[in-house]
């Protein structure tokens, strides 16, 4: 397999993940051996997937933000 970022040759390794979303622990996934670059399923899918629009992500106004302390 060819890294999508540089074009080198990836190879198979065996990673654990102690907060994994789908609920196991150990995972394969290909490692890029110039680069780094990491693709597991995960990652895969969601570069395939578009990403949903934000809805009611307003900004909070400013005086709400400075009783808030929030920057």
């Amino acid at each position: 397999m060819n890294c999508p970022r540089c074009k080198g040759y990836m190879m198979q390794d065996d990673y654990l993940d102690i907060q994994d979303e789908t609920g196991q622990c150990r995972f394969v996934a290909w490692r890029c051996l110039i680069c780094g670059e990491v693709l597991d399923p995960v990652i895969m899918k969601h570069r395939r997937s578009p990403p949903q629009p934000m809805i009611d992500r307003a900004r909070l106004p400013l005086a709400v933000r400075h009783l808030w302390n929030v920057r």
